[in-house]
Protein backbone atom coordinates (compact mmCIF):
# COMPACT_ATOMS: atom_id res chain seq x y z
CA UNK A 1 0.00 0.00 0.00
CA UNK A 2 1.17 3.14 -1.19
CA UNK A 3 1.99 5.24 1.72
CA UNK A 4 0.84 8.59 -0.14
CA UNK A 5 -2.47 8.15 0.94
CA UNK A 6 -1.55 8.92 4.85
CA UNK A 7 0.60 12.28 4.10
CA UNK A 8 -1.32 15.16 4.78
CA UNK A 9 0.61 18.02 3.57
CA UNK A 10 2.20 19.14 0.33
CA UNK A 11 5.39 19.19 2.00
CA UNK A 12 5.03 15.59 3.09
CA UNK A 13 3.59 14.27 -0.25
CA UNK A 14 6.27 15.80 -2.51
CA UNK A 15 8.77 13.55 0.21
CA UNK A 16 6.77 10.66 -0.18
CA UNK A 17 6.45 10.30 -4.14
CA UNK A 18 10.74 11.22 -4.26
CA UNK A 19 10.91 8.03 -1.94
CA UNK A 20 8.73 5.63 -3.92
CA UNK A 21 9.93 6.91 -6.99
CA UNK A 22 13.95 6.52 -5.96
CA UNK A 23 13.11 3.50 -3.88
CA UNK A 24 15.85 5.14 -0.85
CA UNK A 25 15.58 8.06 1.93
CA UNK A 26 18.96 8.93 0.48
CA UNK A 27 18.14 9.16 -3.35
CA UNK A 28 14.93 10.96 -2.31
CA UNK A 29 16.46 13.31 -0.48
CA UNK A 30 19.18 14.16 -3.46
CA UNK A 31 16.19 14.42 -6.12
CA UNK A 32 14.63 17.12 -3.90
CA UNK A 33 17.86 18.46 -2.86
CA UNK A 34 17.11 18.84 0.71
CA UNK A 35 18.95 17.03 3.56
CA UNK A 36 18.11 13.22 4.22
CA UNK A 37 17.18 13.49 8.00
CA UNK A 38 14.01 15.39 6.68
CA UNK A 39 12.92 13.04 4.06
CA UNK A 40 13.36 9.97 6.83
CA UNK A 41 11.60 11.70 9.31
CA UNK A 42 8.69 12.09 6.92
CA UNK A 43 8.49 8.54 5.92
CA UNK A 44 8.69 7.24 9.49
CA UNK A 45 5.87 9.66 10.37
CA UNK A 46 3.99 8.20 7.19
CA UNK A 47 4.59 4.25 8.09
CA UNK A 48 3.36 4.91 12.02
CA UNK A 49 0.21 6.46 10.59
CA UNK A 50 -0.07 3.47 8.09
CA UNK A 51 0.51 1.18 11.45
CA UNK A 52 -2.25 2.83 14.06
CA UNK A 53 -4.47 3.01 10.79
CA UNK A 54 -3.89 -0.67 10.20
CA UNK A 55 -4.58 -1.31 13.71
CA UNK A 56 -7.69 0.94 14.30
CA UNK A 57 -9.80 -0.96 11.73
CA UNK A 58 -9.75 -3.78 14.69
CA UNK A 59 -11.22 -1.55 16.87
CA UNK A 60 -15.07 -0.63 17.74
CA UNK A 61 -15.39 3.70 16.73
CA UNK A 62 -16.80 4.34 19.42
CA UNK A 63 -13.89 2.83 21.55
CA UNK A 64 -12.55 5.87 21.81
CA UNK A 65 -14.16 8.73 23.48
CA UNK A 66 -14.54 12.28 21.48
CA UNK A 67 -11.96 14.71 21.59
CA UNK A 68 -9.00 11.74 22.17
CA UNK A 69 -6.69 9.63 19.50
CA UNK A 70 -5.38 6.80 19.01
CA UNK A 71 -1.26 7.21 20.49
CA UNK A 72 0.26 3.87 19.59
CA UNK A 73 -0.43 0.11 19.04
CA UNK A 74 0.68 -2.72 21.30
CA UNK A 75 1.51 -6.23 19.80
CA UNK A 76 0.11 -9.35 21.40
CA UNK A 77 2.93 -12.37 21.24
CA UNK A 78 0.48 -15.75 22.59
CA UNK A 79 1.92 -18.58 24.53
CA UNK A 80 4.85 -20.79 23.26
CA UNK A 81 6.80 -23.44 24.55
CA UNK A 82 9.72 -21.34 25.29
CA UNK A 83 7.85 -17.91 26.51
CA UNK A 84 4.62 -17.23 28.28
CA UNK A 85 2.26 -14.93 26.62
CA UNK A 86 3.01 -11.05 27.03
CA UNK A 87 1.89 -7.94 24.96
CA UNK A 88 5.10 -5.31 23.55
CA UNK A 89 4.46 -1.76 24.24
CA UNK A 90 7.27 0.35 22.59
CA UNK A 91 8.07 4.16 22.34
CA UNK A 92 10.99 6.24 21.14
CA UNK A 93 13.98 6.98 23.24
CA UNK A 94 13.93 10.60 25.01
CA UNK A 95 17.28 10.45 23.26
CA UNK A 96 15.48 10.27 19.70
CA UNK A 97 13.62 12.59 20.28
CA UNK A 98 16.31 14.93 21.17
CA UNK A 99 18.12 14.48 18.27
CA UNK A 100 14.62 14.83 16.15
CA UNK A 101 14.32 18.19 17.37
CA UNK A 102 17.60 19.23 17.00
CA UNK A 103 17.26 17.80 13.20
CA UNK A 104 13.80 20.16 12.58
CA UNK A 105 15.36 22.53 14.47
CA UNK A 106 17.91 22.89 12.18
CA UNK A 107 16.17 22.37 9.20
CA UNK A 108 13.59 24.51 9.50
CA UNK A 109 15.54 27.56 10.26
CA UNK A 110 17.87 27.05 7.64
CA UNK A 111 16.50 29.53 4.76
CA UNK A 112 15.34 32.34 7.06
CA UNK A 113 17.44 35.38 6.95
CA UNK A 114 19.87 36.81 9.20
CA UNK A 115 19.73 39.54 11.61
CA UNK A 116 22.26 42.64 10.91
CA UNK A 117 24.82 42.56 13.91
CA UNK A 118 24.74 46.27 15.59
CA UNK A 119 27.42 47.78 15.28
CA UNK A 120 31.38 47.01 16.55
CA UNK A 121 31.74 49.16 19.70
CA UNK A 122 34.44 51.72 19.40
CA UNK A 123 37.16 52.86 21.80
CA UNK A 124 39.74 51.25 23.91
CA UNK A 125 38.67 47.86 25.29
CA UNK A 126 39.55 45.86 28.30
CA UNK A 127 40.72 42.78 26.57
CA UNK A 128 42.06 40.93 29.90
CA UNK A 129 38.81 41.35 31.98
CA UNK A 130 35.47 39.18 31.03
CA UNK A 131 32.01 40.02 32.23
CA UNK A 132 30.62 36.71 32.98
CA UNK A 133 26.34 37.35 33.06
CA UNK A 134 25.53 34.80 35.19
CA UNK A 135 21.53 34.13 34.74
CA UNK A 136 20.37 31.99 37.23
CA UNK A 137 16.98 29.59 36.55
CA UNK A 138 14.33 32.33 34.63
CA UNK A 139 11.72 30.16 34.95
CA UNK A 140 10.05 31.57 31.43
CA UNK A 141 6.30 30.10 31.78
CA UNK A 142 5.90 29.68 35.51
CA UNK A 143 2.75 31.07 37.00
CA UNK A 144 2.46 32.63 40.82
CA UNK A 145 -0.24 34.21 42.37
CA UNK A 146 0.28 36.67 45.18
CA UNK A 147 -2.32 35.38 47.48
CA UNK A 148 -0.48 32.25 47.44
CA UNK A 149 3.03 32.63 47.43
CA UNK A 150 3.13 36.64 48.35
CA UNK A 151 4.29 37.72 45.10
CA UNK A 152 2.77 37.70 41.09
CA UNK A 153 4.52 35.95 38.26
CA UNK A 154 3.55 35.14 34.67
CA UNK A 155 5.24 35.47 31.13
CA UNK A 156 4.88 39.57 30.48
CA UNK A 157 6.22 39.86 33.92
CA UNK A 158 9.31 37.41 33.68
CA UNK A 159 10.27 39.20 29.79
CA UNK A 160 9.54 42.83 31.01
CA UNK A 161 12.08 42.04 34.76
CA UNK A 162 14.68 39.94 33.01
CA UNK A 163 15.40 41.65 30.02
CA UNK A 164 15.80 45.17 31.95
CA UNK A 165 17.68 43.24 34.32
CA UNK A 166 20.05 42.08 31.38
CA UNK A 167 19.90 46.21 30.30
CA UNK A 168 21.05 47.56 33.31
CA UNK A 169 23.45 45.13 34.18
CA UNK A 170 25.29 45.18 30.65
CA UNK A 171 25.18 49.88 31.17
CA UNK A 172 27.07 49.02 34.37
CA UNK A 173 29.95 46.27 33.18
CA UNK A 174 33.23 48.02 32.19
CA UNK A 175 34.08 48.44 28.71
CA UNK A 176 35.69 44.96 27.67
CA UNK A 177 36.44 43.36 24.47
CA UNK A 178 34.53 40.16 25.33
CA UNK A 179 31.91 38.92 27.57
CA UNK A 180 29.59 35.79 28.57
CA UNK A 181 26.33 34.95 28.96
CA UNK A 182 25.58 32.01 30.82
CA UNK A 183 21.85 30.53 31.01
CA UNK A 184 22.60 28.42 33.64
CA UNK A 185 19.69 26.21 32.92
CA UNK A 186 15.93 26.19 32.86
CA UNK A 187 15.13 29.32 31.17
CA UNK A 188 12.06 28.28 30.30
CA UNK A 189 9.46 26.60 33.43
CA UNK A 190 8.59 23.32 30.85
CA UNK A 191 9.26 22.05 27.87
CA UNK A 192 5.99 19.98 26.33
CA UNK A 193 2.57 21.04 25.68
CA UNK A 194 1.85 18.69 28.61
CA UNK A 195 3.57 21.57 31.07
CA UNK A 196 5.24 18.62 32.66
CA UNK A 197 9.03 18.14 33.16
CA UNK A 198 10.23 15.30 31.14
CA UNK A 199 12.67 13.03 33.26
CA UNK A 200 9.86 12.85 36.12
CA UNK A 201 6.72 13.73 35.15
CA UNK A 202 5.68 16.69 37.89
CA UNK A 203 2.72 18.90 37.19
CA UNK A 204 3.67 22.35 36.97
CA UNK A 205 2.32 26.08 37.18
CA UNK A 206 2.42 27.04 34.11
CA UNK A 207 1.26 30.39 32.03
CA UNK A 208 -0.22 30.56 28.99
CA UNK A 209 0.45 27.82 25.99
CA UNK A 210 3.66 26.01 24.94
CA UNK A 211 3.96 28.06 21.40
CA UNK A 212 3.37 31.52 23.75
CA UNK A 213 6.07 30.50 26.37
CA UNK A 214 8.46 29.95 23.34
CA UNK A 215 8.21 33.35 21.05
CA UNK A 216 8.87 34.96 24.47
CA UNK A 217 11.85 32.89 25.05
CA UNK A 218 13.27 33.54 21.54
CA UNK A 219 12.39 37.28 22.04
CA UNK A 220 14.18 37.32 25.64
CA UNK A 221 17.45 35.94 24.22
CA UNK A 222 17.66 38.14 21.04
CA UNK A 223 16.79 41.45 23.09
CA UNK A 224 19.85 40.50 25.53
CA UNK A 225 22.45 39.24 22.92
CA UNK A 226 21.62 42.41 20.91
CA UNK A 227 21.96 44.46 24.14
CA UNK A 228 25.30 42.40 24.21
CA UNK A 229 26.75 43.26 20.76
CA UNK A 230 26.02 47.00 21.38
CA UNK A 231 27.94 46.90 24.27
CA UNK A 232 30.98 44.14 23.26
CA UNK A 233 32.85 43.22 20.67
CA UNK A 234 32.70 39.89 21.36
CA UNK A 235 29.79 37.68 22.81
CA UNK A 236 30.02 33.76 24.45
CA UNK A 237 26.76 32.31 24.81
CA UNK A 238 26.33 29.24 27.50
CA UNK A 239 22.93 27.61 27.33
CA UNK A 240 23.76 24.55 30.15
CA UNK A 241 20.64 21.93 29.71
CA UNK A 242 17.97 22.76 32.80
CA UNK A 243 15.59 19.49 34.14
CA UNK A 244 12.78 21.85 33.30
CA UNK A 245 14.37 23.09 29.56
CA UNK A 246 16.71 20.32 28.28
CA UNK A 247 14.93 20.11 24.99
CA UNK A 248 14.47 23.57 24.25
CA UNK A 249 18.30 24.09 25.55
CA UNK A 250 19.04 22.56 22.51
CA UNK A 251 16.79 24.40 19.91
CA UNK A 252 18.09 27.08 21.47
CA UNK A 253 21.73 26.66 20.99
CA UNK A 254 20.68 25.96 17.38
CA UNK A 255 18.50 28.98 16.82
CA UNK A 256 21.28 31.25 17.91
CA UNK A 257 23.86 29.95 16.02
CA UNK A 258 22.44 29.79 12.71
CA UNK A 259 20.81 33.63 13.61
CA UNK A 260 23.94 34.86 14.21
CA UNK A 261 25.82 32.81 11.82
CA UNK A 262 27.59 35.32 9.42
CA UNK A 263 29.77 37.27 12.48
CA UNK A 264 32.47 36.02 13.97
CA UNK A 265 31.55 38.51 17.30
CA UNK A 266 28.53 35.64 19.09
CA UNK A 267 30.07 32.53 19.65
CA UNK A 268 27.39 29.72 20.81
CA UNK A 269 29.17 27.05 23.07
CA UNK A 270 28.24 23.19 21.99
CA UNK A 271 25.65 22.17 24.96
CA UNK A 272 25.85 19.12 23.85
CA UNK A 273 27.29 16.89 27.00
CA UNK A 274 26.25 18.82 30.29
CA UNK A 275 29.66 19.73 31.46
CA UNK A 276 30.85 22.44 29.55
CA UNK A 277 34.29 23.68 29.76
CA UNK A 278 35.55 27.19 29.08
CA UNK A 279 39.61 28.23 29.11
CA UNK A 280 40.62 31.84 29.15
CA UNK A 281 43.67 32.20 29.85
CA UNK A 282 44.99 31.67 33.55
CA UNK A 283 41.06 30.83 34.54
CA UNK A 284 39.36 27.78 33.61
CA UNK A 285 35.88 27.47 34.19
CA UNK A 286 33.16 24.63 33.94
CA UNK A 287 29.72 25.14 33.66
CA UNK A 288 26.60 22.93 34.52
CA UNK A 289 23.16 23.05 35.77
CA UNK A 290 23.74 20.47 38.46
CA UNK A 291 20.35 18.70 38.87
CA UNK A 292 21.85 15.34 38.73
CA UNK A 293 25.64 15.64 39.60
CA UNK A 294 25.78 17.01 42.50
CA UNK A 295 28.17 20.06 43.82
CA UNK A 296 30.28 17.35 45.61
CA UNK A 297 31.12 15.59 42.90
CA UNK A 298 31.82 18.36 40.07
CA UNK A 299 35.31 19.36 41.13
CA UNK A 300 36.34 15.51 40.51
CA UNK A 301 34.17 15.85 37.07
CA UNK A 302 36.53 18.73 36.19
CA UNK A 303 39.76 17.33 37.11
CA UNK A 304 39.11 14.34 34.96
CA UNK A 305 37.15 15.48 31.86
CA UNK A 306 39.68 18.24 31.70
CA UNK A 307 42.67 17.42 33.17
CA UNK A 308 45.29 19.37 30.68
CA UNK A 309 42.83 23.12 31.39
CA UNK A 310 42.96 21.93 35.10
CA UNK A 311 46.40 21.57 35.15
CA UNK A 312 47.69 24.39 32.99
CA UNK A 313 45.23 26.69 35.08
CA UNK A 314 45.73 28.99 38.35
CA UNK A 315 42.30 29.97 38.99
CA UNK A 316 39.61 27.23 38.94
CA UNK A 317 35.57 27.80 39.07
CA UNK A 318 32.54 25.71 38.36
CA UNK A 319 29.38 27.60 37.68
CA UNK A 320 25.80 25.55 38.90
CA UNK A 321 21.80 26.26 38.52
CA UNK A 322 19.46 24.99 39.94
CA UNK A 323 19.59 25.57 43.36
CA UNK A 324 17.85 28.85 43.57
CA UNK A 325 20.49 30.26 45.82
CA UNK A 326 23.71 31.86 46.40
CA UNK A 327 26.03 28.72 47.37
CA UNK A 328 29.99 29.03 47.76
CA UNK A 329 31.66 25.40 48.51
CA UNK A 330 35.20 25.83 49.73
CA UNK A 331 35.93 22.49 51.02
CA UNK A 332 37.15 21.52 47.51
CA UNK A 333 40.56 22.53 47.02
CA UNK A 334 41.82 24.05 44.15
CA UNK A 335 38.21 25.19 42.61
CA UNK A 336 35.44 27.23 43.65
CA UNK A 337 32.06 26.01 43.16
CA UNK A 338 29.17 28.54 43.22
CA UNK A 339 25.68 28.87 42.64
CA UNK A 340 24.01 31.74 40.93
CA UNK A 341 20.97 33.44 42.44
CA UNK A 342 17.76 33.96 39.91
CA UNK A 343 15.38 36.75 39.02
CA UNK A 344 12.52 34.73 39.14
CA UNK A 345 10.19 34.48 42.82
CA UNK A 346 9.75 31.14 43.74
CA UNK A 347 6.61 29.46 42.62
CA UNK A 348 4.01 27.51 44.80
CA UNK A 349 5.91 24.34 45.11
CA UNK A 350 9.24 25.94 46.08
CA UNK A 351 7.09 28.19 48.81
CA UNK A 352 5.53 25.64 50.32
CA UNK A 353 8.42 23.79 50.96
CA UNK A 354 10.07 26.18 52.37
CA UNK A 355 12.84 27.34 50.18
CA UNK A 356 14.20 30.66 50.16
CA UNK A 357 16.09 32.66 48.22
CA UNK A 358 17.19 36.33 47.64
CA UNK A 359 16.44 37.23 43.94
CA UNK A 360 18.85 38.92 41.90
CA UNK A 361 21.02 38.36 39.02
CA UNK A 362 24.75 38.87 39.08
CA UNK A 363 27.69 39.81 36.78
CA UNK A 364 30.94 38.36 38.13
CA UNK A 365 34.11 40.12 37.02
CA UNK A 366 37.11 37.60 35.99
CA UNK A 367 40.49 38.37 34.59
CA UNK A 368 42.02 35.81 31.89
CA UNK A 369 45.57 36.43 34.29
CA UNK A 370 44.43 37.05 38.04
CA UNK A 371 40.95 35.22 37.89
CA UNK A 372 37.98 36.90 39.84
CA UNK A 373 38.51 40.61 40.29
CA UNK A 374 34.79 41.98 41.21
CA UNK A 375 31.09 41.38 41.03
CA UNK A 376 27.81 42.97 40.33
CA UNK A 377 24.71 42.32 41.91
CA UNK A 378 20.90 43.79 40.90
CA UNK A 379 18.41 42.83 43.16
CA UNK A 380 14.65 42.10 42.02
CA UNK A 381 13.86 44.98 44.08
CA UNK A 382 15.74 47.28 41.76
CA UNK A 383 14.47 45.85 38.96
CA UNK A 384 10.83 46.16 39.74
CA UNK A 385 11.73 49.90 41.05
CA UNK A 386 13.55 50.68 37.16
CA UNK A 387 10.48 49.41 35.34
CA UNK A 388 8.47 51.94 37.94
CA UNK A 389 10.60 54.78 37.07
CA UNK A 390 9.78 54.14 33.26
CA UNK A 391 6.38 53.77 33.12
CA UNK A 392 4.69 56.94 33.82
CA UNK A 393 1.46 56.66 36.72
CA UNK A 394 3.60 52.98 37.04
CA UNK A 395 4.38 53.93 41.42
CA UNK A 396 5.93 51.45 43.88
CA UNK A 397 2.32 51.98 45.85
CA UNK A 398 0.51 50.76 42.71
CA UNK A 399 3.26 47.92 41.76
CA UNK A 400 0.62 45.09 43.22
CA UNK A 401 -2.54 46.55 40.80
CA UNK A 402 -0.23 46.60 37.47
CA UNK A 403 1.35 43.13 38.47
CA UNK A 404 -2.23 41.02 39.12
CA UNK A 405 -2.12 38.16 37.15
Amino acid sequence: MSLLKFAKTEAEKRKCRAFEECGSVNAAARKLGIKHPSVSRTISDLKERQALKDGSQHLDPEAVPEGFEIKGVSAYFAKTEQHPAFWLKTQRSLQQQRQLIEEFTREFIEDLPSVETPTEPQGDLDTDTIPWIQIGDGHLGMLAHEREVGHNFDLKIAERELVTAIEILIDRAPNCERCVIQDLGDMTHYETFSAKTESSGHDLDFDSRYPRMIHTYARVMRSIVEKALNKFKYVDVIVNQGNHSRSNDVWMRVFLKHVYHHTDRLQVLDNASVFIPYRMGNTFVMCHHSDKCKPAQLAQVMATDFNQDWGEANYRYIDVGHIHHRMVAKEHPGVTIESWNQLAPADKYAHDGGWRSRSCLTVVLRSKTYGEKGRITLTAEEVKDRIDSLEPGTTSARRREVYTV
